[in-house]
């Protein structure tokens, strides 16, 4: 939980990407970074109950966020130039963005980083995010694609993203999100949240998305969730937890807190119809092997909770979820974790802001509201205050 390393994980809300196209919107690194690993997840899901595949999942997450890591630092080359570095000098490559990030990371992430970059690129794990990374890309594409089709080189650029897509067409996954309805209209759904803007109302620079934050959330929740040392089935649950908390904001939109906590009630009314819409529009979308995941994920994200006996149980004490849950069988979910984690996305969004010059009244207030909510606080063992601290003063 480095400073200097979360700011240079954060800094992806800044990159522009296609930036030497028309582009009828901006998309950015953080933005593509979690449409892709919503594609890996029900790619990967769908590959496991279908086919009986057999799926590494913390492999996989590990080497979502190395792969993030790895963009965070090269990401302003050109894909030409990067897929042609990687090609004729992809230990040199490596070599540098090591030197860029293991001076700010620990050991555990590491050695997840150097697997990461010598595992097998034909395994199951790597084959899902490549098929994620170009479905992802080709979603972006398609928008200025049809927005300016004629101008010089976008159509040799989608025929290339198109062949590249169709390099993953024996993963039922890929099949069904080219030739079906329901999973592509809920990726649709999902990649809607990088236009709703996040401080609704409030100047900030960057201008996050809630699809950034939410993916930033999730990356923030691992780091943490390794920290302390969670098992493989929590680690597994707060990742995907973090990254789809804000689903329902796809359907809603964004209420912003002054409103949902000013008017009495509101906040429970509100609660109510997100929990109708995603049943009525949002899970019928999944198969029906995914639902009752997806439910578990979003309802009451915020809750430590576990599956015992077939049944979902709130955890009122934290370090019960340390102590006595953090075992694979009770499926846990560190809730309070990730509402740390979503705090946490929020300061740094604030202090990045002020410090890029946009500092408006109600910002400095939200970054003072936070350092004071979590003074003197820890979870897990985690010194939370001492993060925060070191997140105001390092940006």
């Amino acid at each position: 939980m480095n400073e200097k390393f979360l700011y240079l994980l954060f800094s992806t809300a800044s990159i522009d990407r296609w930036n030497d196209q028309i582009r009828p919107v901006d998309f950015v690194e953080l933005d593509k970074q979690s449409h892709k690993m919503i594609i890996a997840w029900l790619l990967g899901r769908i590959e496991e109950s279908e086919n009986g595949v057999s799926i590494d999942w913390n492999r996989l997450i590990d080497f979502g966020v190395c792969e993030f890591i790895y963009r965070a630092v090269v990401t302003d080359l050109k894909p030409p130039v990067f897929h042609y570095l990687q090609k004729h000098k992809r230990a040199e490559l490596d070599d540098y963005v090591k030197s860029v990030v293991f001076p700010v990371i620990d050991e555990k992430l590491k050695k997840r980083f150097e697997t990461y970059l010598t595992f097998d690129p034909s395994s199951m794990e790597r084959r899902i995010l490549n098929a994620a990374h170009f479905l992802a890309s080709r979603w972006e594409f398609d928008i200025i694609y049809d927005f300016r089709p004629g101008a010089a080189g976008v159509k040799e650029i989608k025929d290339k993203i198109d062949k590249e897509v169709e390099d993953y067409l024996d993963l039922t996954g890929v099949r069904r999100i080219e030739l079906g309805k329901k999973s592509r209209s809920f990726l649709e759904i999902c990649a809607m949240l990088r236009f709703q803007k996040r401080w609704a109302k409030t100047p900030l620079l960057p201008k996050t998305s809630v699809l950034g934050h939410s993916f930033f959330v999730a990356v923030l929740t691992y780091l943490m969730s390794l920290e302390y040392g969670a098992c493989e089935k929590k680690l597994y649950n707060n990742f995907f937890c973090a990254l789809f908390h804000d689903i329902a904001e796809s359907l809603t939109r964004d209420i912003i807190s002054p409103v949902k906590y000013g008017v009495k009630g509101l906040d429970l009314l509100l609660k109510e119809y997100e929990d109708t819409v995603i049943e009525d529009r949002l899970l019928p979308l999944l198969p029906p092997y995914l639902r009752s995941e997806m439910s578990y994920f979003i309802k009451d994200e915020f809750a430590d909770r576990i599956i015992e006996k077939g049944e979902v149980k709130k955890i009122s004490d934290p370090e019960m979820m340390l102590h006595r849950y953090n075992e694979n069988r009770f499926s846990p979910v560190d809730g309070s974790l990730i509402k740390v984690a979503d705090h946490m996305g929020a300061f740094m969004e604030a202090c990045a802001s002020i410090h890029n010059g946009v500092a408006p009244t109600e910002l400095k207030n939200a970054k003072e509201a936070l350092k004071k909510r979590y003074k003197g606080f820890a979870l897990f063992g985690i010194d939370i205050e001492s993060i925060f601290t070191r997140l105001e003063k390092g940006v």
